[in-house]
Parts: C-alpha cells; sequence; structure tokens
C-alpha cells in the first residue's frame, strides 16, 4: 500500500497560511494549490469549492484556537489572570507572525469576518458560530469571578463577555492598523476595567 496523501491538511494549512495572510477573495484556487504543493485535481477531490476548503481551514484554526484557550482559562487559574494570559499569548503570537512575515496578522476570524460577512453567508454563519464557542470560554471565567466576589454581583455576564470579546478584537485590529504587537500590552489593562476588576495591586504583578 502506498504512503497515505496529506494533500488535504496541506490545502487546509495553505489556505489559514495565504487567504489569512491576504484575503478571501484575493487569493485563487491555482495560488492555493501552488502554495500547499498539490495539483489543481487534488484540490477538488478533497473539496467541492474555495468556500469549502474555507470552511475546513475554519474548523482547524478554531481547534488551535480552542487549544489556546483550553490553556488560558482553565478552572485552577484565577479568573482575571485567565484574560490577561489570554492577551500576553496573544502578544507573542503576534510578535513572533510579525517577525517572520514584517506584518500583524490579526485575527483570523475577524479579519474574515470583516471580510465576508456581508457577501458569504456559510462562512459568517460558521464565524458566528466559532464566536458563540470563544464567548463561552470568557463568559465562564466572568461566572467563576462573580462567585468569587472579585467582580460586582449584579454583573451581567453574557454581556460583559460580549464587551471582552469586542475589546480584544478592536485592540487586535488597532494593533494591526499600526503594526505594532506592543499596542496588545498596552492596551490591556482594559480588560480588569471592563470586569469591573477592583484589585488595583493586580495588574502589576500581572504585566511585564
Amino acid at each position: 500500500m502506498g504512503r497515505p496523501s496529506d494533500a488535504r491538511k496541506r490545502l487546509i494549512e495553505a489556505a489559514r497560511t495565504v487567504i489569512f495572510t491576504h484575503s478571501y477573495e484575493s487569493v485563487s484556487i491555482d495560488e492555493l494549490c501552488a502554495a500547499a504543493g498539490v495539483h489543481k485535481s487534488s484540490f477538488y477531490h478533497f473539496f467541492a469549492s474555495k468556500q469549502e476548503l474555507m470552511l475546513a481551514a475554519i474548523e482547524t484554526q478554531w481547534q488551535s484556537l480552542e487549544t489556546t484557550l483550553i490553556q488560558t482559562f482553565a478552572s485552577h487559574i484565577p479568573p482575571p489572570e485567565r484574560f490577561l494570559r489570554f492577551f500576553e499569548l496573544t502578544l507573542q503570537q503576534q510578535m513572533e507572525l510579525q517577525q517572520r512575515h514584517e506584518h500583524m496578522r490579526g485575527c483570523p476570524a475577524g479579519n474574515l469576518t470583516l471580510e465576508l460577512s456581508t457577501q458569504n453567508e456559510p462562512i459568517r454563519l460558521r464565524l458566528q458560530q466559532l464566536f458563540q464557542q470563544w464567548l463561552a470560554y470568557f463568559e465562564q471565567a466572568l461566572d467563576d469571578a462573580r462567585a468569587e466576589r472579585l467582580i460586582p454581583s449584579d454583573i451581567d455576564t453574557t454581556t460583559t463577555a460580549q464587551m471582552l470579546l469586542a475589546y480584544f478584537e478592536g485592540v487586535l485590529l488597532l494593533a494591526k492598523g499600526q503594526n505594532n504587537p506592543a499596542l496588545i500590552a498596552t492596551l490591556r489593562p482594559g480588560i480588569l476595567a471592563l470586569m469591573h476588576y477592583q484589585d488595583k495591586d493586580y495588574l502589576p504583578l500581572m504585566s511585564k
């Protein structure tokens, strides 16, 4: 028996690299095949369209993001620290990508949402689901913080989780626009403000 082909995996990784670096509309199937090192016939063996490949790439991207969320939002970590660690890890990742490619990548899900939310309904819906899955980690951390009386007892954790995710996406957008990952660290204290976290000594201990 011959060695199993990894063409599908390479196409997904090519989509994550090329499309997330440029844009969905600007990248052709031929360019994706070239980046993956596969023939066009292999593309259509695994995917009926570029949209289908993009949906598979989004799924792989979510699996990668969820791995980070599981690590940084583990239940044994103090709730405020979960958010700060997530920002810190994001900063490290964005700095590594900038050094490698000379430009910040920003958030792949955010980038695709900005580009395709009014143009491609299947992709928009999958991204919406991704953000809802992401919000669940934020909301659980806020529920834990409220249970530990670290934040006001009357705080709406669902709305606050949405505010924190919107803040995170906005920070990445500003940093990408300036091609300056360091802005992520500068704006990180805003997390605790949005949470109404009152411990004034906490942030300096966490900041680097």
